[in-house]
């Protein structure tokens, strides 16, 4: 059996199958052959070619055009969907087993692509390990991260664009990121879903602020309340709303980050002024 591992913040995957497995380059970066590079927390994956899907068990929990999510015995087992045809089973035996299924097309390998990463529930497995993914533009300025935020079409990658052009810094990536609570500290780090910015490093950092962008004439930085901040968290957040308790500990993690963590409201334009602005405002008030 052919075996490969894939590490995405906390969380490693040991992949087995029964084909040579290859990962796509929006995986590269998070694969390795190095059992030493594993995390602590393994979850190990088989991967299973099927003429013919498994019957799940359980309750139908959520159901949309692309996804049938059932839970059975407090663990989930989810289907994959495409114009109503299953493309893909994930079932959990147990906290760190699964099975993935997929349909046997007479493949000669397995491509672990991002398209497969939407089988392994990984934001369900972050969040076991305090973890959460949040919609944002991720850099990396004096050794810490700034993750702009903002619903899409706001210019999120816009200003990380500006920050990359004057200020010479790093894109980590260019749509999302993962916020990891490790110890007494927040951490950000890199993972392959990068929306169409084609930009996903492999990168950890202290997490340094969190940037809530609005569209502006004019450039002003101001703090955000605790309460605004963790509504605006939780609508950029990656939460299982279908399952109460993930929504309680995603509740918990995001109250524990706008305590911890400098969130910044920018009113900006799209120019240099909108970097200045910010890199003023986190060097007198945000800790840098």
């Amino acid at each position: 059996m052919e075996e490969a591992y894939l590490t995405i913040g906390p969380v490693s995957f040991r992949l087995l199958a029964d084909l040579p497995i290859r990962f796509h380059e929006t995986c590269d970066n998070f694969s390795h052959v190095d059992k030493s590079l594993l995390q602590p927390d393994v979850v190990n994956c088989t991967i299973k070619l099927t003429d013919k899907p498994t019957t799940l068990e359980g309750k139908l929990i959520r159901q949309t055009a692309s996804r049938a999510i059932f839970e059975h015995d407090g663990l989930e087992q989810r289907v994959n969907l495409f114009n109503g045809m299953p493309v893909g089973i994930y079932k959990e035996l147990d906290e760190h087993h699964v099975e993935v299924e997929i349909p046997n097309g007479g493949q000669q390998e397995i491509i672990i692509s991002t398209g497969f990463l939407e089988l392994l529930a990984l934001e369900r497995h972050l969040l076991r390990l305090n973890a959460l993914v949040l919609h944002s533009s991720f850099i990396e300025y004096e050794g810490k991260s700034i993750l702009f935020s903002a619903p899409s079409g706001t210019g999120k990658s816009t200003q990380a664009g500006l920050w990359q052009k004057y200020e010479n810094v790093e894109i980590i990536n260019g749509d999302r990121s993962i916020i990891h609570l490790e110890g007494d500290r927040f951490y950000s780090e890199g993972l392959p879903f990068c929306g169409s910015s084609q930009i996903h490093l492999n990168r950890k950092m202290p997490l340094g602020a969190i940037v809530f962008i609005e569209q502006w004439p004019d450039n002003i930085a101001e703090p955000m309340k605790p309460a605004n901040a963790a509504s605006k968290l939780y609508g950029e957040m990656s939460v299982n709303n279908w399952n109460t308790q993930a929504v309680l500990k995603s509740f918990d993690l995001i109250e524990k980050i706008t305590n911890a963590v400098p969130m910044v409201h920018l009113k900006c334009n799209m120019e240099q002024d909108a970097v200045e602005t910010l890199k003023h405002y986190l060097h007198e008030k945000g800790g840098y």
